[in-house]
């Protein structure tokens, strides 16, 4: 089951990146670390999830694909500094790739709802709790997906 339910943000996230940006996300690595995982984390998005079962998906990403993500959502014009419009544009894009997941979760029987996305910028990323984490490449740089939740989730 859990396998099962973080295949749905890897390809969550690989086809709305994907679709998105116009840009190659290649799944260079996936990994599940029991008691939790720590690393540098330039621009996390962490977003909960609620329902059908219980936990948090983060996208972890370098500031350039930040910025790059952000130039695309204003039709290619250059984004060169971080401030509240990159943020936004890479909030929107984490809410489309939890919708996605959100949908591909409900196809499996679990109806789920997703918050708001939390953005932090220049501070380490460090739970304590079991997660699987997916590492990215693509030709902008890397990214990461971690997905943590209570593994007793429940098919309806």
């Amino acid at each position: 089951m859990d396998s099962q339910i973080v295949n749905q943000f890897v390809r969550a996230t690989s086809s709305v990146f994907g679709r998105v940006n116009n840009v190659s996300l290649l799944k260079t690595d996936l990994n599940y670390f029991p008691d939790g995982c720590s690393f540098p984390a330039p621009v996390s998005i962490g977003l909960g999830v609620s329902g059908g079962f219980k936990g948090q998906f983060f996208i972890v990403m370098d500031e350039v694909v930040a910025l790059k993500a952000a130039s695309v959502a204003l039709a290619g014009k250059p984004v060169t500094v971080y401030d509240r419009l990159v943020e936004s544009a890479i909030g929107e894009l984490s809410n489309m790739i939890a919708g996605e997941a959100s949908k591909r979760l409900l196809e499996m029987g679990l109806d789920c709802d997703i918050t708001v996305p939390a953005i932090t910028r220049g501070k380490d990323f460090f739970t304590a709790n079991a997660c699987f984490v997916g590492k990215f490449e693509c030709e902008w740089g890397g990214l990461q997906l971690i997905v943590k939740f209570d593994s007793r989730a429940q098919i309806k």
